[in-house]
C-alpha cells in the first residue's frame, strides 16, 4: 500500500462537462489484436470487404507490454487505446482477450442502478454511487450487488451494451472476479459518453474526473494513468485484486493532452500479474507501460494521420468516422 505524503492531487484543467461534451460522438470501431482464431475471416465496412488476419502488437504496445513484463515477468497484458476522434487504435494487445474487471465492474453496478431508476436517481443515491466510483468504495458495491441481484447486474448491462466477451463471475459473491476484454470496456467508455441520458453521463464522469488519490480501502490508486500521464486530463476508473494465484492491475479511462479536446482517448490496460505481486510493485509496472504512451498521444497531427491508414478489422471498424 503506498504512502501520499508529499503528494499533491493534480489540479484539473478541464471541467467534467467539457469532458461530456467531447466525448458525446465517441467513436469505438478499431483494430483488435489477438490470435488469429480470434478473428472473423472477413468484415464488410460499408461497401468493401476488409480481410482479417492475425496481427502482432504495434509499437507502442509492445513497448507498453515490455514495460510490464520487465518489472513483473509472467505477467498477462491487454490493451486497447483509441482515439475518439478518428476511432483509430494507437495501442492495441490482446484486446479480446479476458481478464478479471477488479474494481472497473463498479461501472456495469452504476449503470445498472441508474436505469432501474430511469436514469433519475435522487439526491442520496447519487452521492452514494459517486463515492463508488470517485473513491472505489467497496462497501458501496456490496451493498448494490446484494440488492441489484450479483451476477444479473452483469449479464443485464452486457445485453444493453453489446458486451460480447463479458460475463459474471463463478463465484456469485466476487463481483471482482468479472471476466471482460480491453475492447469491452473501451466500449463502456463509448456507452457512458454517447448512449445515456446526459445527468446519468454527468454523474458518472464527474466522479471519474475527481477520482481520489487514495481509495476507500486506502490504496493509491493513482497509479497507471494519473501517475504516467501527468499534465493531462482524465477521467479514471481502476481495478486491484488479489488472489490466490494472480494480482489484477487495471488502470482505464479517458484522457485529454489538449485542452481544447477533453476526453479524447480512452485508455484500457489490464493486467494478470503473478501471484503474490506487491499493490505498489504492480501498480508501478502499470505506470511503466502507460508511460510508454506519452509521445503516442502527445503530438496530435501525427494522431490525426494515423486516421488514413489502412488497417484490419476485426467486429466493426469505423463507419464516417475518418
Amino acid at each position: 500500500m503506498n504512502t501520499l505524503s508529499g503528494r499533491r492531487r493534480r489540479v484539473l484543467a478541464v471541467v467534467a462537462f467539457a469532458v461530456v461534451l467531447a466525448i458525446s460522438g465517441i467513436a469505438v470501431a478499431h483494430v483488435a489484436t489477438g490470435t488469429a482464431a480470434a478473428h472473423p475471416d472477413s468484415v464488410t465496412v460499408g461497401a468493401t470487404t476488409v480481410a482479417a488476419q492475425p496481427i502482432s502488437p504495434n509499437p507502442p504496445a509492445q513497448q507498453m507490454q515490455d514495460a510490464i513484463l520487465t518489472a513483473e515477468p509472467g505477467s498477462r497484458v491487454g490493451i486497447d487505446v483509441v482515439d475518439t476522434v478518428t476511432g483509430t487504435t494507437l495501442a492495441g494487445l490482446n484486446t479480446d482477450q479476458q481478464f478479471y474487471t477488479a474494481s472497473v465492474v463498479k461501472l456495469l453496478i452504476a449503470l445498472d442502478e441508474l436505469k432501474s431508476l430511469n436514469w433519475q436517481p435522487d439526491s442520496d443515491t447519487a452521492a452514494q454511487l459517486s463515492q463508488m466510483l470517485s473513491a472505489s468504495d467497496d462497501d458501496i458495491a456490496d451493498a448494490l450487488w446484494d440488492t441489484d441481484g450479483g451476477p444479473d447486474i452483469v449479464s443485464r448491462v452486457a445485453a444493453d451494451i453489446g458486451l460480447g466477451a463479458t460475463q459474471p463471475p463463478d463465484d456469485p459473491a466476487q463481483w471482482g472476479e468479472t471476466l471482460t476484454t480491453p475492447a469491452d470496456v473501451v466500449r463502456i467508455y463509448h456507452y457512458i459518453g454517447a448512449e445515456i441520458p446526459q445527468p446519468a453521463r454527468e454523474l458518472i464522469l464527474t466522479a471519474l474526473h475527481r477520482a481520489s488519490a487514495t481509495a476507500a480501502d486506502g490504496t493509491d490508486q493513482y497509479f497507471g494513468i494519473p501517475d504516467a500521464l501527468t499534465g493531462t486530463d482524465w477521467a479514471i476508473k481502476q481495478g486491484w485484486m488479489t488472489l490466490d494465484d494472480s494480482t489484477t492491475m487495471n488502470t482505464t479511462g479517458l484522457v485529454s493532452t489538449d485542452p481544447a479536446q477533453p476526453g479524447r482517448y480512452v485508455v484500457v490496460v489490464l493486467t494478470t500479474q503473478p501471484a503474490g505481486t506487491a499493490w505498489t510493485t504492480g501498480g508501478a509496472a502499470v505506470t511503466a507501460a502507460v508511460s510508454a504512451l506519452r509521445q503516442t498521444l502527445a503530438p496530435t497531427s501525427t494522431v490525426a494521420a494515423a486516421s488514413t491508414e489502412t488497417v484490419t478489422c476485426s467486429n466493426t471498424c469505423p463507419v464516417g468516422d475518418n
